[in-house]
């Protein structure tokens, strides 16, 4: 078996969702960690969290792969006593590197919308912009049903905004904070557009245009992706004779009911 580095998993994520492809404001990459640190133990999560960290710690991991990154702007301090760089010194302490794939994964196969569109069973998926997919129910089902079936897919509470009865056949989906996203998505033909938090104003917007909107929760609609891109990666790695374990966190940062 061949010895697997963070630069191998780097390369593997630059593949699948370039790096280049990320958006200006975004800051993802390798955030912690040299190129050239063995990894044996791997831990995807979405979110970095002292709770997480420590997961990664008893299960032995080298690395974190995470959606969202720790840091997103310069750090004006190192203080002990604040979020990020509190844990910064708790993977330095543990020896873990972090390696952060957000806007650049939201616009790649892998992406958040893509997995719960496969979870979902969505027919005829086609892109309506960077962020937003769009596919067919096999039938056509009333709002309210279609609100059940993502809570319980998601296995998160999920906000209809629209009539009950309203008749759904083809779905948009944008995980995430992407609302926004309901525009691209009925200008495609969509009846529905489901996505992680609707602003007050896209929702005004969409009643509008007859769009029903499902508000099924940040965490909940891009958390799927995770499991996907673990096969992902582990296959890669099999592939080509790493001795590597990747592993997904039961890690929830926060508590929605």
């Amino acid at each position: 078996m061949k010895r697997a580095t963070i630069q191998t998993v780097y390369d593997w994520i630059n593949d699948i969702a370039p790096f280049t492809g990320q958006e200006e404001f975004d800051n993802s990459g390798l955030q912690a960690g040299k190129p050239d640190d063995p990894v044996r133990r791997i831990l995807l999560a979405l979110d970095i969290t002292p709770g997480v960290v420590s997961e990664a710690r008893k299960l032995g991991c080298e690395l974190i792969i995470s959606h969202h990154p720790l840091i997103f702007s310069p750090i004006a301090s190192l203080r002990q006593d604040q979020y990020v760089p509190r844990i910064l010194l708790l993977l330095m302490q543990g020896g873990i590197g972090l390696i952060s794939a957000h806007t650049n994964l939201d616009r790649s196969l892998y992406s958040g919308s893509m997995a719960v569109a496969k979870r979902f069973n969505l027919r005829d998926v086609r892109q309506a912009d960077d962020y937003t997919v769009v596919g067919n129910l096999p039938e056509m089902l009333p709002a309210v049903e279609v609100q059940a079936l993502l809570s319980q897919s998601l296995k998160s509470t999920v906000v209809r905004y629209g009539e009950a009865g309203s008749e759904i056949r083809t779905l948009a989906i944008a995980c995430g904070a992407y609302s926004e996203g309901f525009r691209a998505a009925k200008a495609l033909g969509a009846d529905a557009f489901l996505t992680g938090e609707v602003r007050h104003h896209h929702a005004v917007e969409a009643a509008d245009t007859n769009l029903v909107l499902f508000e099924g929760g940040h965490w909940a609609t891009e958390n799927v992706m995770l499991e996907e891109i673990s096969l992902g990666l582990q296959s890669r790695l099999n592939a080509l004779d790493y001795l590597v374990q990747v592993h997904v966190s039961r890690q929830i940062p926060y508590v929605r009911e």
